[in-house]
Formats: structure tokens, C-alpha cells, sequence
């Protein structure tokens, strides 16, 4: 019993010390432990991951009755089907017999899940059907009565606008109270397409040696990419002459860009493309103007997107269109998972440049990805190292508006914070701050109930 409380003290004083955000004096930092404490992060699996929302899929990639797709909520699989009516639903991924994964292929077409460890039978809305020899031996009476014994549905799982979340918490608030004013983001992203988005065909997946926050900062930081992403910005400028389209990244950090921190953990970086011309989006920019409105058209057709959905999923819309899919193993160790994202109906030339600078940039093989996991695995080497304790967060202080900037009026959006830099480091002073609310209130929570 010591043991578990001095643990609890522990987490508790680290909690409480993770994050300084201290305008009076100018310090804006967290400590670099939270990047490695076990037992923090076996906290951060049961109330980040397990009892919030997470993003699980995109529609499109269960487009047919009898479709699944399995992923992960924390550490919990799950599977996502669409039944032999057209109607979604999402279970926990293990036999309801002895725990066994069902379904061990990534995607597939099944109307009914049969266990390979005992021949249970289920369908894929969760019943069980069929318990193998049933009729060779006795069941108690209340055996498989009311369900009893059919797969565990996810508490909660929802839709927005095609892409889909679920979470294990019955009581978390709903998912758009969640999403909040990110909602505005993911509409600029998907009404670039009238007849709706798609995940293409084929995905990546890697390991790197390093705590799962770190993706969640990195995805939205401009201020490395002059440094790490400089080879791929001079490769991009030299293959101009060749005819290449590319976003110009030379440019980013002169451009006229920002940065938002929300609620929940969200944040956005954003810049104003300066050749929107090599974007995909840019052949439909009067239809889109005429289908949304010249303000909202701007935004879209002319501004870049790095979009985080706390504390698993980014929706980019920059150097092509991903979604990154961010899964924590331990500590050290995180697993990412990409696709690439379209417009449904593009043409065959706007589909050849996409998927092209796709794969320049964000593939596994491409000139970006392996770059920031060198720097994350890094850093997470620097972490182990106890003498320096603090991450530097403060890159855009002066300047930064509680609030919205004048961008964030002209579309709508009430971020909490607003940097006018795309090097900015605010949003993740807001970031962080959430994740310490929600530990912090967990943990006391925890506490309470320990005493009762």
C-alpha cells in the first residue's frame, strides 16, 4: 500500500510541475520526464486514450455492407463493421470467450467473425451466434442471456462529417462539444470536395523509438522545418525547372501564417501558400468558390492546414493531404500509421500530382518523415539525461493573443490562443496545459475513490 501511495505522490508532484506557464516572468516550458515516465504514461493510456474520444477511420475505408476495419482505442482493439444493412458499429476486437483478437487482418469483407482459438461464432454487430459443441456439455442457466456474452460494443462512437471516433468513456461529453471549433478546419477541408472524401488505396506504417507527444508537438511545428526539411525544400526548388509541382517550402517561414492553440489538446498550424497554383485544389477553385462562398474559398484554396485532433489523429492539407494516425506502445515507443486523402472524383492528372507529392514528402521513403524521427528518437535519447529537466516552449511569447488574431475572426474560429508566426510555440503551451488538467483531475479523482 506505501509503495502505491508514494507512487501517487510521485505522479502527483510531477503532475503539478509539468507545465510553467508564467507570463509575468516570461517562462513557457514543460519538463522533459513527461516524455519519460513509465507510470505516466500507463496514467496517460487509461485516461487520454481509454477514456476520451479518439479518431478511429475514415468512412471511405468501410464503404461496403459487411466491410471492417481494425484499429485501437489506447491499448484496447477494436473493430469497426458495417452490417449487412449498411449500419456501422464498433466492438471490442476480442472473443468474448477468452479474450482472443478476432479479426487479425487490418480490412476485410465478413458477415460473421468466427474466433480461431475456440470456434465461437459471432456477427459482425457484436452477437454472438454460435458457441462451438454446445450441445456436448451443460451451460450454466444464465449463460448468453441478454447479451451477455456478445462482443463488447464501444461505449461511444460517432461521425463527423465521415470521419469517425469512438471513445470507452459513456460519459464522455459528445463529439462535437469535443471537436469544438476545430469543426471549422475539417469543413474547409472536406467541402474541397462536393461528392465527398476517400481514403486511397494502401498506407504506411513505422515505429519510432520515442514518447507518442512528441508527434503530437512535431506535426505542428514550423519552426524545425527550415532546419530538417531544408533537403527537401532545395530538392523541390531544383526540380522546378523539371516541372514539378511543389509547395514551396523555401517560403514557409516567410509567408504569412500562424498558429492556435484550442480546447482539448487541438491545435493548428496554418500559412498562406505562396504558389497555390502546384495544389490539386486549386483546378476546382471556382466551383468551390461558387458552391461556398469567395471568403471561405480563399481560406481553402489558398491557405495550408496542419490540423491535430488531440490525442491521435492529424488532418494535413499541405504538402499534399494525410491523415497521420498516432498509436502510443510504451514510453519509448510509438507506432504511425498514414494515408493519403482525396477529393472523391478528382481527375487523373489532380490524383497523379497528389499522390506524387504525397510520396516526395510524407511517405516512408519520402524526403520528410525519416528526417523527424531521427530528431525524435533524438530527443527522446536527450530526455534520459535527468541534469537538464525543462523544454523550452517560449518562441513567440511577445506576441501571442489570448484568443483570436484577426485570421481566426475572419473564419469564424475562437481558439484559446493565437500565434502570428508559423514558428510560434504557444499552441503547445495549450496543449500541454490540457493534458496536465486532464492527468491532474484523474489522479484526484483516483485518490477519492481510493479512500471510499
Amino acid at each position: 500500500m506505501s509503495a502505491i501511495i508514494d507512487k501517487a505522490r510521485q505522479l502527483n508532484e510531477l503532475l503539478h510541475t509539468a507545465v510553467q506557464d508564467d507570463r509575468e516572468n516570461g517562462v513557457f516550458r514543460c519538463r522533459r520526464d513527461i516524455f519519460t515516465n513509465a507510470d505516466l504514461f500507463e496514467f496517460e493510456m487509461k485516461h487520454i486514450f481509454e477514456s476520451n474520444w479518439v479518431y478511429l477511420a475514415h468512412e471511405s475505408q468501410i464503404p461496403n455492407n459487411n466491410d471492417y476495419y481494425t484499429t485501437w482505442i489506447g491499448r484496447q482493439p477494436v473493430v469497426i463493421t458495417r452490417d449487412k444493412s449498411g449500419e456501422l458499429h464498433t466492438v471490442i476486437n476480442a472473443c468474448a470467450h477468452k479474450g482472443a483478437m478476432l479479426c487479425r487482418k487490418k480490412h476485410g469483407n465478413k458477415g460473421t467473425f468466427t474466433c480461431p482459438f475456440h470456434g465461437w461464432s459471432f456477427a459482425n454487430t457484436g452477437k454472438l451466434l454460435k458457441v462451438k459443441d454446445v450441445k456436448t456439455t451443460e451451460y450454466p442457466v444464465q449463460f448468453n442471456t441478454n447479451g451477455s456474452h456478445d462482443l463488447k460494443k464501444v461505449a461511444r462512437f460517432q461521425s463527423y462529417r465521415g470521419f469517425l471516433f469512438g471513445s470507452l468513456n459513456a460519459d464522455a461529453i459528445s463529439l462535437e462539444d469535443y471537436l469544438g471549433e476545430t469543426k471549422v478546419i475539417i469543413d474547409q477541408i472536406v467541402d474541397q470536395a462536393p461528392d465527398g472524401l476517400e481514403v486511397l488505396r494502401g498506407n504506411s506504417s513505422y515505429i519510432y523509438d520515442g514518447n507518442w507527444k512528441m508527434q503530437m508537438e512535431n506535426g505542428c511545428d514550423g519552426y524545425h522545418v527550415s532546419t530538417v526539411h531544408w533537403n527537401y525544400a532545395a530538392t523541390m526548388d531544383r526540380r522546378k525547372v523539371d516541372g514539378t509541382k511543389a509547395v514551396d517550402a523555401n517560403s514557409w517561414s516567410k509567408s504569412v501564417a500562424g498558429v492556435y492553440g484550442f480546447e482539448h489538446g487541438h491545435i493548428l498550424l496554418w500559412t498562406k501558400t505562396m504558389n497555390p497554383e502546384v495544389r490539386p485544389v486549386y483546378e476546382r477553385r471556382d466551383e468551390i468558390k461558387a458552391r461556398v462562398g469567395e471568403v471561405k474559398a480563399d481560406f481553402i484554396v489558398n491557405q495550408t492546414r496542419n490540423l491535430c485532433l488531440y490525442p491521435n489523429v492529424f488532418l494535413m492539407d499541405q504538402f499534399s493531404t494525410q491523415i497521420r494516425v498516432v498509436r502510443p506502445i510504451s514510453v519509448d515507443k510509438t507506432e504511425v500509421t498514414i494515408f493519403c486523402f482525396a477529393p472523391k472524383g478528382e481527375s487523373a492528372a489532380d490524383r497523379a500530382t497528389r499522390i506524387r507529392q504525397y510520396e516526395d514528402f510524407f511517405n516512408v521513403s519520402g524526403m520528410g518523415t525519416a528526417d523527424d524521427l531521427e530528431e525524435f528518437r533524438a530527443c527522446q535519447a536527450g530526455y534520459a539525461g535527468t541534469a537538464a529537466l525543462w523544454n523550452d516552449l517560449s518562441r513567440g511569447a511577445p506576441l501571442w493573443v489570448e484568443g483570436p488574431d484577426a485570421n481566426a475572426k475572419s473564419m469564424g474560429l475562437k481558439p484559446l490562443i493565437s500565434g502570428e508566426r508559423s514558428e510560434d510555440e504557444g499552441l503547445f503551451v495549450c496543449q500541454h496545459e490540457y493534458w496536465a488538467h486532464v492527468m491532474r483531475d484523474a489522479l484526484k479523482k483516483e485518490q477519492a475513490e481510493a479512500l471510499v
